[in-house]
């Protein structure tokens, strides 16, 4: 049992490693994922969770009961530059890097129900991300807003990555197999296996 975690454990480190290394370092993201609708009621604790649209570590988007739109992880309340980390252009998503980029209240021209209905792209400026926007209502008064937004993509994985993921499950099934055939090992004389032995033992079971 000690060896078959073993094995386990170093071949998941492994795909750990391959995962993250997939992953792009510092590029610019697109969100061209399924659109998702977000609501903050009227009358809402803008401190409470579920009245922020949390997109990030640092960006999450309330709004009070009067003014304009926050940035909760990083602001207290409304100001003329509100959110912070955010800018906004009207326009679509697959062209957002000609796009004229404003702050909140100048791209609405400091008059909010005039985004209703169209479309909008959202640049969070820490991460670098831009996604699609679009605002479905604004309440004029009494706090509250509603917007459809698009989520990250759901990257595929590649031919290596896979093949390390097939690996790491075929390993398991002849570590499994191997302590199944042979139960009179013991834990303490498994520990003096090396890789190498295993491999040539598992090709005679």
């Amino acid at each position: 049992m000690f060896f078959a975690s073993g094995v386990r454990g170093a071949l998941l480190a492994a795909l750990t490693l391959a995962v993250l290394a997939a992953l792009p370092a510092g590029a610019t993201e697109i969100w061209t994922g399924p659109m998702m609708t977000f609501t903050n009621l009227a009358g809402s604790d803008p401190t409470q969770p579920a009245s922020q649209d949390q997109l990030t570590l640092d960006v999450w988007l309330t709004r009070g009961y009067t003014r304009g739109l926050y940035n909760a992880a990083l602001e207290s309340g409304y100001t003329s530059l509100s959110p912070v980390g955010t800018e906004w252009a009207y326009g679509e998503l697959g062209n957002y890097a000609s796009l004229n980029y404003q702050t909140w209240v100048a791209w609405n021209g400091k008059s909010p129900p005039s985004m209703v209905g169209q479309d909008a792209v959202l640049h969070i400026i820490p991460d670098d991300i831009y996604l699609a926007i679009e605002f479905t209502s604004w309440n004029i008064g009494s706090g509250g807003f509603s917007y459809s937004r698009s989520t990250p993509p759901v990257p595929e994985p590649s031919a290596a990555l896979l093949m390390l993921a097939a690996t790491v499950v075929f390993a398991g099934m002849r570590v499994r197999l191997f302590i199944r055939v042979h139960p009179a090992r013991s834990v303490v004389e498994s520990k003096r296996w090396t890789w190498t032995a295993w491999l040539r033992t598992k090709q005679t079971i």
